[in-house]
């Protein structure tokens, strides 16, 4: 591993690491808990990598497997996470109930769908869960969350009446996260193994990023949610001449 892949590999778990104190800090892991569940496991992920890095070599191919493994685990949990707060964002609209069997049935489908195609279109040139499998998958899996950020930005958008804001600054986070990685996860496929270094850097970088956001959410307190506008004051009725209650409310 390059001294550039090692600095930013660093600076992702030391980002995970802060993200995770303040989710337990200010109690927002009760709210957010599959979100908490994904940083708490991107952190175990990566010193799983680095103990399996010290002990089977970076370029063996159990080094692989078990990096390849915690990648897609790690993309699985980031799917559910999108779900769990497109549905958060509903609040208690009328749509929440008909979107609940929804989401199940679009996350059964995107998740299933690797292990469904893939074995029949790459077993015959490069093996059942190999890199290529691997690379693919990830792929698909990050370009179907990336898509279902798009359901939770609009579901955000319906619900304006009690719209979180923190919810908003981590759907941001989310757009970059999965957005970047289904584009570095295509162009992979595409180039030599000696041009890939860039391509993850991008990568890693992005998602520095997007852990910035999520840690800029939970730098405070939570905020209150956003509240709709008060109704003005009757039709005709000025507010010298109404009423101080009606003349509270207007303000």
């Amino acid at each position: 591993m390059t001294f550039i892949a090692n600095v930013l590999n660093g600076c992702d778990t030391a980002l995970q690491v802060v993200l995770l104190v303040l989710l337990v800090w200010w109690g927002a892991f009760r709210k957010y808990t599959v979100f908490s569940i994904y940083i708490a496991g991107a952190v175990a992920a990566d010193v799983l990598e680095r103990v399996a890095e010290h002990k089977l070599g970076f370029r063996s191919a159990s080094y692989r497997q078990v990096w390849w493994t915690d990648q897609i685990a790690l993309d699985v949990l980031l799917f559910l996470v999108i779900i769990a707060l497109t549905y958060q964002a509903l609040g208690n609209t009328a749509m929440r109930a008909k979107a609940q069997k929804a989401l199940g049935a679009i996350g059964i489908a995107v998740l299933a769908l690797p292990f469904a195609l893939l074995p029949a279109h790459h077993s015959a040139k490069h093996g059942s869960f190999t890199s290529q499998w691997f690379n693919h998958a990830s792929q698909i899996l990050n370009f179907g969350a990336a898509i279902m950020t798009l359901v939770l930005w609009t579901a955000l958008l319906m619900n304006r009446r009690s719209r979180d804001r923190r919810l908003v600054t981590l759907s941001i986070g989310l757009g970059l996260a999965t957005t970047s990685a289904a584009i570095a996860w295509g162009v992979r496929r595409w180039i030599t193994a000696d041009n890939r270094e860039s391509v993850d850097s991008f990568r890693m970088l992005v998602h520095l990023g997007a852990l910035l956001i999520w840690c800029r959410a939970f730098l405070t307190k939570a905020p209150a949610p956003d509240s709709p506008p008060a109704p003005p004051p009757p039709s005709g009725v000025s507010p010298a001449t109404a009423p101080p209650g009606e003349v509270a409310a207007a303000r």
